[in-house]
């Protein structure tokens, strides 16, 4: 869910401002930036703390084998679907 979220990410700042983030930690900044230039609707600012958690724990997940249990997962899955299926339609 993590790693879909940040290719979702980099596929919007890619289109719309023509560069991704070099850091993780860049990626709210730039989300924010998307949505200042109406790039993102504002119906989605609120994904932005979303993506936050995503980058936020990606390296806790992948090289310190971070765990969660039922109820985490499914928010971050419920948080991705979320987030992806913004990307779709305003890459449409």
């Amino acid at each position: 869910a993590i790693h879909a979220m940040i290719k979702a990410y980099d596929a919007l700042t890619m289109k719309f401002l023509k560069r991704g983030s070099s850091r993780h930690e860049d990626a709210l900044k730039l989300f924010k930036e998307l949505i200042a230039q109406d790039k993102i609707p504002a119906k989605y600012a609120q994904l932005r703390d979303a993506l936050g958690d995503a980058v936020a724990d990606k390296s806790d997940f992948d090289y310190k084998g971070k765990e969660v249990g039922k109820d985490e997962a499914g928010r971050r899955i419920r948080n991705a679907r979320q987030f992806l299926d913004a990307a779709r339609e305003i890459l449409s």
